[in-house]
């Protein structure tokens, strides 16, 4: 049985003899991303179950969450991925059917797209192959640990299509030219600039920075179903909505995770941030308290580089008898399977991410983990 804020169900997947898996990831797109809200979930089955004109529904429902955000526009997409495809297909193209149609075989024109070299990040697929997609050429510029602004204004010319600009803590995030740096100097050369914000938490700040267009995906911080929203100036939205005739035809979202994605912010609108941050340190508190004390491990609290999320950091040491990543492993094959942040495993290091753990939970991880190293000892 699985419990949230509307009762307990059956785990849907245990009928296909998948098991029982807790999320001590996050919002990763690998176990599905986020359990969406219970009235979110009744929304989007009536949806499933009725007709509606399907541009109708799209232009409705991106004027809608266009005022939510107050952003000029807003394009609905499959997920942040097909935003980004969306967003530089739309640089390429403008509100050129014809070339809308055409890509990715536009000769000649705009078709280069500035990255700084320190944001070519992969976040499960390269991001230079999803601008590359749509035809056009990636310029990298500065190297991993630097870019000044004359590596900027050195790479623009008059094939310049866009400028693309990550927030993630994938990207490096020192000695790289900040947005309002970037939006400065493109602005002298009317170039867009793209922010892939996938997973951040402000739908305003980076807008307010002066970026074109910004892409969220529905499924992490907003916590909808699989899902994209790119949002900003209405001309490039434009653009972008023309894409359903091209590129984005392949990526079409349904109308029951179009409705899902507009529940989901209308309730993630009215979240108070500050609770709920709070919240996630209270998770990341009882369970530091849970594992304190087990032979081997010890902890501390780590927060997001970007985000106001707190982690607790689990350290593998000698005593325990195995690596972190023997550990991650055996917590994988365990039952239930507990997933855990592991892009600290080669330090030695867990990570126990609090947004989609649930209280109940906490206790099954600490049993686990005795009962491993344990074991463990038992065997040495």
């Amino acid at each position: 049985m699985i419990k949230d804020r509307g009762g307990e169900f059956m785990n849907p997947y245990e009928s296909i003899q998948l098991p029982n898996v807790i999320n001590a990831a996050g919002k990763m797109t690998y176990l599905g991303s986020s359990a969406v809200l219970p009235e979110v979930a009744r929304t989007m089955s009536e949806s499933a179950r009725s007709f509606v004109d399907m541009a109708q529904l799209k232009a409705t429902v991106q004027r809608k969450i266009a005022a939510m955000v107050e952003a000029e526009a807003a394009c609905v997409t499959s997920c942040a991925a097909a935003g980004i495809v969306v967003s530089v297909a739309a640089a390429l193209t403008g509100t050129d059917l014809d070339k809308v149609e055409a890509l990715p075989l536009i000769k000649g024109g705009k078709r280069e797209v500035i990255l700084q070299k320190g944001h070519a990040v992969s976040f499960g697929a390269n991001l230079t192959q999803m601008i590359r997609m749509t035809g056009a050429e990636v310029k990298e510029i500065g190297t991993v640990n630097g870019v000044k602004p004359y590596h900027l204004k050195g790479a623009i010319n008059e094939a310049t299509a866009a400028i693309v600009y990550v927030v993630s803590h994938h990207a490096v995030s020192s000695e790289m030219l900040s947005l309002r740096e970037v939006t400065d100097i493109a602005a002298l050369h009317g170039i867009p600039v793209i922010v892939d914000a996938a997973a951040e938490v402000d739908l305003q700040l980076y807008l307010a920075q002066g970026a074109t267009a910004v892409i969220y995906s529905g499924h992490k911080a907003i916590g909808g179903p699989t899902s994209g929203l790119i949002i900003g100036s209405k001309p490039f939205m434009e653009a972008c909505w023309l894409q359903e005739k091209g590129y984005a035809r392949a990526m079409k979202i349904g109308k029951e995770n179009i409705m899902g994605l507009y529940a989901s912010l209308e309730a993630y609108m009215r979240l108070d941030q500050q609770s709920l941050t709070e919240s996630y340190a209270n998770i990341v508190d009882v369970l530091q308290r849970e594992v304190t004390g087990i032979p081997g491990l010890s902890t501390r609290t780590a927060w997001d580089a970007t985000r106001p999320i707190p982690r607790l950091q689990l350290i593998v040491g000698d005593e325990a008898g195995l690596t972190a990543k023997q550990l991650i492993g055996l917590l994988e094959q365990g039952t239930p399977s507990i997933r855990t942040r592991n892009h600290l495993a080669d330090e030695g290091i867990i990570q126990f991410d609090p947004r989609e753990l649930r209280l109940e939970e906490i206790g099954q991880i600490g049993t686990m983990l005795r009962s491993i190293l344990d074991k463990r000892k038992q065997e040495a």
